[in-house]
């Protein structure tokens, strides 16, 4: 048996290291750390995420994961200090909610950065000595990694990639001024620092304090790449792990790391932290104040949609909105298969449409879900909408209903529905997160459309008019 030659085989690991973050991210903990990677499927899943980044197929990630399972050392400090070793030009900027934090997260990388192994694996990053400070990390070529805090200034700095770790403090999690402050200076500040605008990137990583912190005012936006990683995954979920298609498939109730929280360590923290922080910083789904109506466990689950001789009808239903800026509200249609055992939730389009595009969207998606019913509320630009549609001739697809009672009271009676199991909502599909977190948020989410337009299809089949045009479309 031949004995690898030792030279040989660390010269093998250098190279692997070299091209390939995740290998790199486990070598590099012990320099830092003194001790092992005690691997777990999360940190192949950030990697494939950070992978997704540096190749540039993802621009926008948004990573929310408990506490103290090494969101900071992955993303902050190993990430940054591999895209300066493969690229000595790279130019990043990291910002924390604090100034000292952030300077912590910098001089560890720098550290990395020093250490004979990463001089060995990157040779040819030099770094400045003019350039090595408590906010900054230099090259010779003018790469660098600058430090910063929230509110902080980035005058006169451009970035190839922005990092925003932990953009608000625990302890102000319930302070709407320091809420609203990390938002407003993400918004006005964050994209006009890119140094190439439509090939920038940004990252941001946090654990969920607030229904109305960063990362919820994200989601609600749209247009990021999530990944959500509870303590307790809530339903099967499934992520990208490695390049090339690999998967790794989590079950409803899975913990994310036993070995570091196990059942019981979760249900101790539960009542040490209480519900609303727990749920928040642990498991990712901050409970709105005053409580909410509708809850995950209520929903059922499909992997496929119902085949076509289960169902008895494709229902659309129309919530519009006025044309505006992005502070108004979202126009949703949600599409539904109506079965013997209940709704299934097919399809949600959501989007800011003008009238005339909001016109042709109604046909289109009809034509794509050959819709049996398409169900329109009675106020707004829905108002319009009907008259443009029954112009020529009165349609006998389209249903308007007028609303009665407030949001929350029409809500409050449909709840029955999910309570009896009967509102069904796929596994896995692009718009779910977003529909989930303001389902599950309601009536205390930015927006409610998603489940106003969810609610509506479900009145509607209280009222004889809906089942009496069913069968005469039928």
């Amino acid at each position: 048996m031949t004995v690898p030659d030792p030279l040989v085989l660390r010269g093998t690991v250098d190279a692997l290291c070299r091209r390939d973050f995740y290998a790199f991210a486990i070598r590099a903990f012990p320099i830092l750390e003194g001790r092992h990677l005690e691997m777990a499927p999360h940190i192949s899943i950030i990697c494939r995420l950070l992978e997704k980044v540096y190749l540039g197929d993802v621009r926008r990630g948004l990573v929310c994961i408990p506490p103290r399972y090494l969101k900071t050392y992955l993303i902050t400090i190993a990430f940054t200090a591999w895209l300066l070793g493969r690229n000595p030009r790279m130019r990043i900027i990291c910002a924390s909610y604090g100034a000292l934090l952030s300077e912590k997260f910098s001089a560890d990388t720098l550290r990395l950065m020093r250490d004979p192994w990463y001089r060995r694996v990157f040779p040819r990053t030099f770094l400045d000595p003019k350039q090595q400070n408590k906010t900054e990390i230099g090259t010779t070529v003018g790469g660098y990694r600058l430090a910063t805090s929230v509110s902080g200034a980035m005058t006169g700095r451009g970035a190839d990639l922005i990092i925003v770790d932990d953009p608000l403090k625990a302890s102000e999690a319930h302070s709407p001024t320091a809420r609203e402050t990390s938002i407003s200076w993400f918004k006005s500040t964050i994209h006009t620092r890119y140094d190439q605008p439509k090939k920038g990137r940004v990252i941001v990583v946090a654990q969920r304090l607030h229904a109305e912190d960063l990362p919820g005012h994200l989601i609600a936006a749209g247009g990021w790449e999530q990944l959500i990683l509870p303590a307790i995954n809530p339903k099967e979920q499934v992520y990208d792990i490695v390049a090339g298609g690999w998967k790794a498939k989590f079950v409803a109730g899975r913990i994310l790391q036993p070995s570091r929280h196990d059942k019981d360590d979760l249900a101790q923290l539960r009542k040490d932290m209480g519900e609303h922080d727990f749920e928040a910083q642990f498991n990712q789904c901050p409970l709105p104040p005053g409580g909410f109506l509708f809850q995950n466990a209520w929903v059922k689950r499909y992997e496929e949609p119902p085949l076509p001789a289960q169902v008895q009808a494709i229902v659309q239903s129309w919530d519009t909105a006025y044309q505006g800026d992005e502070t108004n509200a979202w126009t949703v249609c949600t599409t539904w298969a109506i079965c013997p055992d209940g709704w299934y939730l097919l399809d949600v389009w959501r989007a800011r449409p003008s009238f005339s595009e909001l016109v042709k969207q109604v046909h289109a998606l009809k034509a794509k879900w050959k819709a049996t019913l398409v169900i329109v509320e009675n106020k707004a630009s829905g108002i319009s909408l009907i008259e443009v549609i029954n112009e020529k001739e009165r349609q006998p697809w389209l249903i308007w209903i007028g609303p009665e009672k407030g949001k929350v009271e029409r809500a409050q009676q449909q709840t029955v529905k999910f309570e009896q199991g009967r509102v069904w909502l796929p596994t896995n599909a692009p718009w779910l997160a977003d529909y989930e977190a303001e389902l599950f948020q309601f009536p205390h989410a930015k927006f409610d459309d998603q489940v106003d337009s969810t609610v509506q299809m479900l009145s509607a089949t209280d009222y004889p008019l809906f089942h009496n045009r069913l069968r005469h479309l039928a």
